[in-house]
């Protein structure tokens, strides 16, 4: 799985950021994109929301289950990964 984040916004204490899915190797068809709203809590941005898919279609999964990233999704916590611009 390929994830990339392909848009933030912030304001305050709040960001807004789109995901896009997709297979490793897959065009840019065969994914899917996602947004999400975020709230920062401490020094940790967490997952307060998620929104429809930015072509207006609905979102893959159960629109019922609390929002959460795809397993394996790297922290979006304050800290820089290694090898970051500073």
């Amino acid at each position: 799985m390929q994830v990339e984040v392909t848009s933030v916004s912030f304001r305050q204490d709040q960001a807004d950021a789109t995901v896009t899915f997709r297979p490793k190797g897959g065009g840019a068809a065969s994914g899917m994109q996602m947004r999400y709203t975020l709230e920062r809590k401490g020094s940790r941005w967490v997952v307060k929301g998620k929104g429809q898919a930015p072509t207006g279609e609905a979102p893959h999964g159960n629109a019922q289950r609390p929002a959460e990233f795809p397993p394996g999704h790297p922290a979006v916590g304050g800290a820089k990964p290694s090898g970051a611009a500073k």
